[in-house]
């Protein structure tokens, strides 16, 4: 049986994770896939005082590449200007890479894969969204018959981490993300989890894989978690609901529309029930209807075992003979993903914080009424301080073009004391 040799650029968390595995799991392994696979060089920049496996130690990943004794280059090192030099090199170099770096595909994945077709070798990067739930697969292999109509869920777990922590507790949003910083769930600047930067480019990934064709990250509209307070929990719970930060890309008539952005859920909502760290993407096709892949989004073991099926998949084709570049839709494509810019209405939440006076209500009522958007009802909690007042208005559906130009209006009144916050509510009735 061969053996095929990998190289780990990245020695840490999902490094680490996917070396023990093979170790562990080296007969299992090779009797799936037909080869053994075995680790034969490490880099990391800082130092290895002992590295394991009694592997070749590089402190410069152009070692690793070279190296005779590397089949396959695995990436886990994170980032992505030092990320697509090496990635880049590997495959110029004709030896196939694996990934776990969504950073990377969202910004360098049309440019890496054109590389990858031209040198006829794999790129794999089903690690790159979702950590161990395999949804990568599942979008460009199990769904490939099918049309899809939407693909949505929860992609961030650090984020979900903090908001069901604020829900379970009635805590503050900074109460919550300093927990999750003890625990090892956030890092010591949170703004790629919290600002929804991290679930921006999953979705990225996922709306080119969905839709076949490209789609630029940064022009998707996003919002992350950083707005919410405890008051919303409250709130949210009143409407038999509960708050998620989704993103999502659903396709319509004039095209698909992406954005990454705190939902309402009603209780009954497949992601109300994703807690802690999990995530949960939901696709919903013309034949198919609505499947959920559910599990946990990060964390060494989870990541270790979905890059696993990557390099084993490769080392297969390897060992028969079959090794060549795989097409992969979205990112080979010419044209844009067409965008929808004025989407389906939908019903809102929208949480105000006012100093409260005679006739301010009525005055920000009369500004929905300027734009066409019918008021559902109104919470206010009883006892609250009238200087800075949170209070919800739910609205009758509306589109979000609509309703933002809205909301704008509504900060610039001296009543209100803090941005607005708008959330789609979903499946409330």
């Amino acid at each position: 049986m061969r053996t095929v040799r990998i190289g780990i650029a990245g020695f840490g968390t999902v490094g680490q994770a996917t070396a023990s595995i093979l170790a562990s799991h080296q007969a299992e392994i090779a009797a799936r896939c037909g080869a053994v696979l075995c680790v034969t060089a490490i880099c990391r920049r800082s130092p290895i005082a002992s590295p394991p496996f009694a592997v070749k130690a590089h402190r410069d990943w152009r070692e690793l590449v070279a190296s005779p004794e590397v089949d396959i280059v695995l990436e886990t090192m994170g980032g992505v200007t030092d990320a697509r030099a090496l990635v880049a090199t590997a495959l110029e170099s004709g030896k196939p890479v694996v990934t776990a770096n969504k950073n990377l595909l969202a910004a360098e994945g049309e440019a890496l894969m054109k590389i990858a077709d031209r040198r006829n070798v794999p790129l794999g990067f089903e690690a790159a969204v979702a950590g161990g739930v395999p949804v990568i697969r599942a979008i460009a292999e199990g769904t490939a018959a099918d049309r899809l109509r939407s693909v949505h869920g929860i992609l961030n777990g650090t984020a979900n981490y903090i908001l069901t922590r604020m829900e379970a507790g009635v805590i503050e949003f900074a109460d919550a993300l300093g927990e999750a910083q003890r625990l090892g769930y956030a890092e010591a600047d949170p703004s790629f989890d919290v600002d929804g930067i991290d679930a921006r480019d999953k979705l990225a990934i996922l709306a080119r894989l969905a839709f076949g064709g490209k789609v630029d990250a940064n022009a998707i509209a996003t919002t992350g978690i950083r707005g919410l307070t405890a008051i919303d929990m409250v709130y949210a719970a009143k409407l038999e609901g509960t708050i998620r930060l989704v993103g999502a890309a659903e396709k319509h008539a004039d095209g698909v529309a992406l954005t990454v952005r705190p939902w309402l859920v009603s209780h009954r909502d497949l992601l109300a029930k994703v807690e802690g760290v999990n995530n949960a993407v939901i696709l919903e096709g013309e034949r198919a209807g609505v499947q959920m892949f559910y599990g946990p989004g990060a964390g060494g073991d989870a990541t270790a075992i979905a890059v696993l099926s990557d390099l084993m998949e490769i080392a297969g084709d390897m060992a028969s003979g079959r090794l060549g570049a795989k097409p992969t839709a979205g990112f080979r494509e010419t044209t844009d993903v067409p965008l929808c810019y004025q989407p389906p209405p939908v019903a809102w939440y929208l949480r105000l914080v006012i100093e409260d006076a005679p006739g301010v209500l009525a005055r920000l009522a009369g500004v929905l009424a300027r734009h066409e958007i019918n008021i559902d009802r109104v919470l206010q909690e009883p006892n609250l301080d009238k200087r800075r007042l949170p209070f919800v208005i739910t609205v009758e559906p509306v589109s979000e073009p609509l309703l933002l130009r809205a909301v704008a209006e509504l900060d610039r009144d001296p009543a209100v004391k803090a941005p607005a916050l708008p959330l789609r509510m979903v499946a409330m009735e």
